[in-house]
């Protein structure tokens, strides 16, 4: 297992407005939540990911009890119940990147969804499995990524009709599998689903 990381809140903000500014978020949009030692931080609610400042940070406690900042985000059990789950992350970042929003409305839930499209999206993401559309903020959602995310080692989970959920070790780590999901996606959408997939018996040799 690796080692708990502890971000700090200014650490924090920088990712949030990484988020917007790669078009990963818009509006109000996505959430994020990280550990901070043994409390968790969080992005507030009602609020643009390009606003977040550290004075505006939720802090909450291991059982979601806000210790500092104003009401978080809609889907703060979801990322509870995720940190819960794997000690090994640090980390949940849960977008709303248009392509990989309208690459989940042409696909259909499962284990495998997204082609192998790209060496980044191949090393960092495939297999990414797909949930059915679940209410945002819903209970049901909670439990489904938790199941969905949790089984094994995995990092990213698509949302249909809504978005994605990465983990990571650290921030950055979260954000680049975002992003690396995000490119394969805009791909698949930009050539109608039709784009080659890398060869299967080359995918054990990218990494």
């Amino acid at each position: 297992m690796e080692p708990r990381l502890s971000v700090t809140k200014e650490e924090f903000c920088s990712f949030c407005h990484l988020l917007y500014n790669r078009h990963l978020v818009s509006g109000v949009g996505g959430n994020m939540a990280a550990r901070m030692g043994r409390r968790i931080i969080t992005t507030p609610s009602g609020y643009s990911l390009r606003d977040v400042v550290p004075e505006t940070v939720v802090t909450v406690d291991e059982q979601g009890r806000i210790v500092e900042g104003p009401r978080p985000t809609k889907d703060l059990d979801m990322h509870l119940k995720v940190l819960n789950a794997r000690p090994d992350i640090n980390v949940v970042c849960h977008t709303h990147g248009t392509d990989t929003v309208a690459a989940s409305t042409m696909l259909k839930p499962g284990p495998n969804t997204l082609p192998p499209l790209t060496p980044g999206f191949v090393y960092y993401a495939h297999p990414l499995p797909m949930l059915p559309f679940l209410v945002p903020g819903s209970e049901p959602l909670a439990e489904a990524v938790v199941k969905g995310i949790c089984k094994g080692k995995g990092r990213a989970l698509l949302l249909q009709n809504h978005g994605l959920v990465t983990l990571g070790r650290d921030l950055r780590q979260a954000v680049n599998i975002a992003e690396e999901i995000e490119e394969a996606a805009r791909i698949f959408v930009i050539t109608g689903g039709k784009a080659a997939a890398i060869p299967h018996d080359k995918l054990e040799r990218i990494g």
